[in-house]
């Protein structure tokens, strides 16, 4: 089983990171991640899931703010949801082609990507990155932003989910470590602000 975990990157500044923590009713720690940048990590219900689309749209209500979410799922696949003024403008897919399945009210088989597109049995799926434009992705990090190598972080196959994520994190010129951490980790970690 590989590594699985739901974060948040938001940009601002503190005060309104934590009025949007607050306003989320969840538990979350904050652990800054660059100059106005702040890893918010929020606690996995039943220990193994954390909603993070939700939280990231509070978090991008605030002037010039924006979030990201995070979903990196067992090692094989990340998704990540860009928010501004309270909306998702971009959607990210690290691998189109892994599907899970589930069943219609006739037992019929269906098949989902985990941005929910849905592609009938027999069907193929696009192979690769769905979303890999690293202009998307720029306004989250701090200068200096290496453009060609977040492209390439983000269009590279081959990669477990977690590293993928680090590799985009690090062309943003962001700290890696506490957007891959669990809400115990970071806890734990005593960064949180």
């Amino acid at each position: 089983m590989g590594s699985s975990y739901q974060t948040v990157l938001a940009t601002g500044n503190l005060v309104d990171v934590r009025a949007a923590v607050a306003m989320s009713q969840q538990m979350a720690m904050i652990i800054p991640v660059a100059e106005g940048r702040w890893a918010v990590v929020p606690v996995q219900e039943d220990g193994i899931y954390a909603e993070t689309e939700d939280l990231a749209e509070l978090l991008s209500l605030a002037p010039g703010s924006m979030a990201a979410s995070f979903d990196v799922f067992d090692s094989d696949v990340m998704v990540a949801k860009l928010f501004r003024d309270g909306r998702s403008y971009h959607e990210y897919l690290s691998d189109q082609a892994y599907l899970v399945e589930t069943w219609d009210d006739d037992d019929n088989e269906i098949l989902f990507d985990l941005l929910g597109r849905p592609y009938p049995p027999g069907a193929s799926p696009p192979s690769g990155a769905y979303g890999a434009d690293p202009a998307m992705f720029g306004a989250l990090g701090v200068e200096p932003i290496d453009e060609a190598e977040l492209g390439v972080a983000l269009s590279r196959s081959g990669l477990r989910a977690e590293e993928q994520h680090h590799a985009i994190l690090h062309a943003l010129n962001l700290d890696c470590g506490p957007l891959a951490m669990s809400f115990e980790e970071a806890a734990a970690s005593g960064l949180g602000v």
